[in-house]
C-alpha cells in the first residue's frame, strides 16, 4: 500500500512538471524581428536636423536671341517625410539686350517659400509663392516699359524630375506663374529649371 501511494504522488509530480514544461516551450517567443523594425524606426524619428535639411541649386530661363537671360534659383528645405520638403529660397534673373549702342541690362532679385510632394519615384509636384522686384528700365530705354522698380508677388506650380545615385539628384523642372503681371515682365508663363540638389 505505501509502495503504490509513493508511485501515485511519483506520477502527480511528473505531470505536474511535464505540464509546466510544456507551457513554458508553449508561450509565443517575443517577436525580435518587430521589435527591431520599431527601434529602427524611432531611431529613424531621431535623427538630426541637419539630416533632414537638403539644398537644391538650379539654373535656367536660358535665352541667347537679341541678347542674353540668364537665371538661378537657390532653395533650402526642411524634409518632414521622405516624400514632403517645406522650405525657401532667393531667385535671380539677369537679361541683356542687344540694341543699337550699348547694350543694356536689367537684374531682377526676389524670394518664395515652396513646398514640394512626391508623386512617383523621381517625379514631383511643387508649389512656390514668390515675391519679385522687377528692376526698371536703364534711363533712355524702354525694354519692359517700367520706368520704376516694381514689386510683384504671385503663385507657381510645377512638376520636377530629379534622379541619382545617393544622396546627389539631378534634373528638370517646369512652374507655371500664375500672374499676368509677372507672366508679361518675364515675357513668359513658364519658368523652367535644371540643375542639382543634395539629399532634398
Amino acid at each position: 500500500m505505501f509502495k503504490h501511494k509513493n508511485i501515485y504522488w511519483i506520477i502527480i509530480f511528473l505531470m505536474i512538471f511535464a505540464g509546466s514544461d510544456l507551457h513554458a516551450q508553449l508561450r509565443k517567443k517575443p517577436d525580435v524581428s518587430s521589435k527591431s523594425k520599431k527601434e529602427k524606426a524611432n531611431q529613424a524619428d531621431r535623427k538630426p536636423i541637419y539630416e533632414h535639411l537638403g539644398g537644391e541649386l538650379l539654373f535656367g530661363n536660358l535665352g541667347f536671341f537679341n541678347g542674353l537671360s540668364v537665371s538661378t534659383k537657390l532653395s533650402l528645405g526642411y524634409k518632414i517625410t521622405s516624400g514632403i520638403a517645406l522650405g525657401g529660397g532667393t531667385k535671380l534673373f539677369y537679361d541683356q539686350y542687344s540694341v543699337v549702342g550699348p547694350d543694356p541690362s536689367v537684374f531682377d532679385i526676389g524670394g518664395f517659400f515652396m513646398g514640394r510632394a512626391r508623386i512617383y519615384q523621381d517625379i514631383y509636384f511643387k508649389a512656390e509663392y514668390a515675391f519679385m522686384r522687377y528692376e526698371k528700365d536703364p534711363d533712355g530705354y524702354s525694354i519692359r516699359n517700367l520706368y520704376e522698380n516694381v514689386s510683384v508677388n504671385y503663385p507657381l506650380v510645377g512638376l520636377g524630375y530629379m534622379s541619382g545615385a545617393g544622396k546627389w539628384k539631378f534634373g528638370v523642372e517646369l512652374m507655371y506663374i500664375a500672374n499676368e503681371t509677372a507672366q508679361d515682365i518675364q515675357s513668359s508663363v513658364i519658368e523652367y529649371w535644371f540643375g542639382a540638389n543634395y539629399n532634398f
